[in-house]
């Protein structure tokens, strides 16, 4: 995808539509697959602590590196990047954010790109793995993976080790700092659909404690009995002395072709009842939606589906993150993405199909 490449960087302005960090990721990764530079400015200005943070620098640093990129603007604070990229080449990454930012949006920035260009990479990320404004690594690793294997992907993501954001310093002490390994080999993606929703085959509640007392998770799993009918063998609580101290719900369904988890992040000075009881109307919302791809699984498959030359899946309304995250798309790629009511859901079509 990089024949003919286009020289002149394209000009991209950060506070458009959601005004947050999928802009920058999704960018970089578009910018890395294309061969186009980048001059992005007013970087998350529509965030409370505007410009880049250290997981975004983090996210600029791993695609520096995989791609040899020259980098301007890369440092923490900063609302302005250039970003001239190089060919993806096979290697190794290390990268540490620093912080408990999450190691999930990093795995998402140099993901894609090592699978469009084919190449082999082993990524080793430090950094937070359970973060409430990221995905965690289980929804990455049994949601978002799964479907990218059904598009011909060769990838794993493995959780090496916890860490909570809110866990403590891990720049200070190794027990609070996780770790993601990603491992890529070369593959070619191919068009899919998802539109069929198909009856639940299985699900699962799991509370992941660390430090804490097991009646919180006993807490927890009483409402998602109550709330949602789950048995006694549909749950599980996993204590472990990793990453600080956390506390996650992890709530799993499966359907033949489809898949979805919600999460409830435990804080301090919310009842353990409270975080269940979000957590279970969100799951109940989108079973009553009746579509197999929930909110953020959605987003997350516009930029493979993209690449891939097409296909289809059916969901509730796109997120305004997702609808930023189309128009990033398109400033890139020539590929139509027809977004259409679907009853109460909507149909995203990508490609010419």
């Amino acid at each position: 995808m990089r024949e003919g490449l286009n020289t002149t960087p394209l000009d991209i302005d950060g506070s458009r539509g959601e005004g947050g960090g999928q802009i920058l990721r999704t960018s970089l990764a578009l910018s890395m697959i294309t061969g186009r530079p980048i001059a992005m400015r007013n970087i998350r200005a529509g965030r409370a602590k505007p410009g880049l943070r250290r997981q975004h620098l983090a996210c600029v640093l791993a695609a520096q590196e995989l791609c040899g990129a020259t980098v301007h603007g890369a440092t923490v604070g900063s609302k302005y990047l250039e970003f001239t990229p190089g060919p993806v080449r096979d290697g190794e990454l290390s990268i540490d954010i620093g912080t408990a930012g999450s190691t999930t949006l990093v795995v998402q920035t140099i993901l894609v790109p090592a699978l469009a260009a084919k190449r082999t990479l082993r990524a080793v990320v430090h950094g937070g793995t359970h973060n409430p404004m990221a995905p965690p690594f289980e929804f990455l690793a049994r949601v978002f993976l799964p479907h990218l294997h059904a598009m011909g992907a060769v990838a794993t993501l493995t959780l090496d080790r916890h860490g909570f954001a809110g866990g403590g310093s891990i720049e200070r002490d190794e027990r609070h700092r996780g770790q993601l390994t990603l491992s890529i080999a070369p593959s070619e993606l191919r068009p899919i659909e998802i539109v069929e929703t198909g009856e639940v085959t299985a699900r699962r509640a799991t509370v992941v404690l660390a430090r804490l007392p097991t009646h919180v998770a006993e807490r927890e799993l009483a409402i998602v009995r109550e709330q949602l009918g789950f048995t006694a063998a549909e749950c599980e609580i996993r204590e472990i002395s990793e990453g600080g101290t956390g506390n996650i719900l992890l709530l799993e369904i499966e359907r033949a072709h489809a898949r979805e988890l919600v999460t409830g992040f435990g804080e301090k000075g919310t009842r353990a009842e409270l975080v269940a009881s979000r957590a279970c109307d969100e799951l109940a919302s989108f079973l009553a939606a009746e579509v197999p791809v929930g909110e953020h699984l959605a987003d997350q498959l516009l930029l493979p589906f993209a690449l891939a030359g097409g296909g289809r899946f059916r969901c509730a309304p796109l997120s305004r993150h997702a609808t930023t995250n189309i128009e990033t798309i398109q400033m890139f790629l020539d590929v139509p993405i027809r977004v259409e009511p679907h009853g109460d859901a909507e149909l995203v079509t990508i490609g010419r199909n």
